[in-house]
């Protein structure tokens, strides 16, 4: 058997603050960072553009107000579980027969992502409340122009 080296001590070197590693609350979205870590807020921020229509990334309100896209984002989920319901209603009142069968299939898996999206938006909707409530506290620190994407394309309509 070789002999094993042992694992490095993450607290020692500045590798790591001591103490126990936080665990993200049940349902916490992978792609997103810790309330409490840097980068919270753009990996939220990400996260909810990436549940978003594409062109909500032109809305600049929604890059300055992380709060506000989320609850844009989860209003638009609960539209979503509406539709998948009305849907599914549809389905067991249609007499015609012209669907497929398995369209109810459909229709119940889109209405579990939805409903389960839902509920991990209004975790980072409840993170970014407390996060938002606490950098009011702190004293303001000067603030760098964040780069945005273009504005938005004419579409020709007045």
């Amino acid at each position: 058997m070789a002999p094993t080296t042992p694992e490095p001590d993450p607290t020692v070197g500045g590798h790591r603050e001591p103490g126990p590693t936080p665990t993200p609350p049940a349902r916490w979205p992978g792609a997103v960072r810790l309330p409490d870590s840097p980068g919270f807020e753009q990996s939220a921020k990400a996260w909810l553009f990436d549940l978003a229509p594409a062109r909500w990334r032109y809305e600049e309100l929604l890059h300055k107000h992380p709060l506000e896209l989320a609850r844009m984002v989860r209003l638009r989920l609960e539209a979503d579980i509406a539709a998948m319901q009305a849907g599914l209603r549809g389905l067991r009142g249609s007499l015609l027969g012209h669907r497929p069968a398995d369209a109810s299939d459909v229709y119940a898996r889109e209405h579990a992502w939805a409903s389960a999206m839902r509920d991990q938006v209004e975790l980072i909707e409840e993170a970014l409340t407390t996060a938002l409530a606490t950098a009011r506290r702190r004293p303001a620190l000067p603030r760098t122009r964040a780069s945005l994407p273009r504005p938005r394309p004419a579409t020709g309509r007045s």
